[in-house]
């Protein structure tokens, strides 16, 4: 839950959940929602991963990919969102 907005943003509070997290090939998975008042409830799906630097040093580079949507269209998303996730690490080195 450390990956969720705390308190107030813009001096407004806001309200989020973790849906679920989990750390497989290297890497943090996140999917979590977050609700800014005045704006559509927002879903989240995210990575967050060390690459090895230029100079050849372990966790010189933190990589993220975040995908999002509204809430009201995460259903019709999903799909989608799933394949990107899980495309993390196909690529060849």
């Amino acid at each position: 839950s450390t990956i969720l907005p705390k308190g107030e943003i813009m001096g407004e509070a806001t309200t989020s959940s973790m849906i679920s997290a989990e750390s497989k090939k290297n890497a943090y998975f996140f999917d979590y929602s977050a609700k800014v008042p005045g704006q559509p409830e927002r879903h989240f799906r995210s990575i967050f991963t060390l690459a090895q630097g230029a100079t050849g040093g372990a966790g010189a580079n933190l990589v993220t990919i975040t995908v999002q949507c509204p809430e009201s269209r995460y259903a019709e998303m999903k799909p989608t969102f799933d394949a990107i996730i899980e495309s993390y690490g196909k690529l060849g080195k």
